[in-house]
């Protein structure tokens, strides 16, 4: 069973996962540096809460040494009662960070009910400076609300910035 009312959620974990693959840059143009060295200590300093230009969601996003995470921050409560997240972990690869969102969102089927359902999806970073974070992520783009079951993924853009 294909429900088309599952779309806000796609564009939802779409601002989500797609960050995972890091390039720190900005007042350094140079490529990344591994854990340890000043540039890694400078990415640490970034904002905490991002807003995703697409989504209006709020991710807290720590960076510590070669790990970056991020969590969904600003929770609608109605969601938060049902125990909703999005959260995102990612490794240091290269010159970004490659990573998974665990997630858990309400899926509304045909009755009008609800029902939670957990995925795993990928995420990457490929750019983070004091003033934005982009990257891509898996988002869905076949999901079966009574099965909780993901048929079929695409790969979508993200852009946060800092909250002001």
């Amino acid at each position: 069973m294909r429900v088309k009312a599952f779309w806000p959620v796609i564009i939802l974990v779409c601002g989500i996962l797609a960050t995972s693959s890091l390039q720190l840059s900005s007042q350094n143009q140079s490529a990344p540096k591994p854990e340890g060295t000043k540039s890694a200590a400078k990415a640490t300093a970034l904002p905490q809460i991002w807003k995703s230009t697409t989504t209006n969601n709020e991710y807290r996003v720590k960076i510590d040494g070669d790990r970056l995470t991020a969590e969904w921050s600003n929770v609608p409560p109605e969601a938060a009662k049902q125990g909703a997240y999005i959260r995102s972990e990612c490794r240091h690869s290269g010159s970004r960070w490659v990573g998974t969102s665990r997630i858990l969102l309400a899926c509304l089927l045909p009755d009008g009910k609800t029902k939670m359902c957990p995925m795993l999806l990928r995420f990457e970073v490929d750019f983070v400076s004091s003033d934005r974070i982009t990257g891509g992520g898996e988002i869905l783009r076949d999901f079966d609300c009574g099965s909780c079951e993901v048929r079929k993924t695409g790969w979508g853009p993200f852009s946060w910035v800092p909250k002001r």
